[in-house]
Order: structure tokens, then sequence, then C-alpha cells
């Protein structure tokens, strides 16, 4: 999910994770933005919890519902692993992802499963 990225990142890119889960790959992003910043999401506060014990100057995380990210021209690169098949709505994701990203950012999303993306798909 994240081999390849590294040709398309400079090392000073904004990245946000949607659905960080522990913040294992998370951590792994900010290691391909050592003078960016990444900011990994997620709505459980265990999880949350969990991913902070690996926190640093450029990785931060954050209690949040993906439904309600609120960024504006922010991010570079937009990222989910394995998530976004729980989200019921996505248009609105979608349209919050496209405020988020900056002009001629990218999103990168794995959905788990064969079927998942089905209904992402029809929004598209």
């Amino acid at each position: 999910m994240i081999s390849g990225l590294e040709s398309k990142l400079h090392g000073n890119e904004s990245i946000l994770d949607l659905g960080c889960g522990d913040g294992i790959l998370t951590e792994k992003l900010s290691q391909l933005v050592p003078k960016g910043k990444v900011i990994g999401i997620d709505a459980s506060v265990g999880m949350i919890n969990e991913a902070k014990k690996s926190e640093k100057e450029n990785l931060h995380f954050l209690v949040m519902d993906i439904n309600e990210i609120n960024f504006s021209n922010e991010f570079d690169l937009i990222f989910s692993n394995a998530t976004l098949h729980w989200v019921k709505d996505h248009k609105k994701l979608l349209a919050n992802c496209h405020t988020a990203l900056k002009s001629g950012g990218i999103i990168r999303f794995n959905f788990a499963g064969d079927g998942n993306c089905s209904n992402f798909f029809a929004v598209v």
C-alpha cells in the first residue's frame, strides 16, 4: 500500500491518514516525509491512544470521525487502508477529501476485501 509512494513524494509533503487505527502504517508514512507532516485520524479513542505512543515532530494523531474531517487545502496526500468500506456517506467523504487536498494532491485508498468498494465507485 505504501510502496510506490516514495517516487511521488519529495519528503516535505503533508499527509492525512483516514482511519489510522494503531498508527503503524501512519508512522511508516511519516518516514517518507521527514520534513513534512503526517496526521492520522480515527474514531476510536483506544486506537488513537495506542498510536500516540509513536508520535514525533512530524507525526500526530487525532480522535476524529472520517465523516467529520474539516481540513481545507492542507494535504498533498490523503491515504486510507482497509477503512473506507465502513463509511456510509461516500459522497460526503469525497467532498471533504477534495476540500482537504491541495491542488494536484493525491488520494491513495485501499479497500479490504472483494466487493467492498462497489458503493464507493458508484459515487465516483
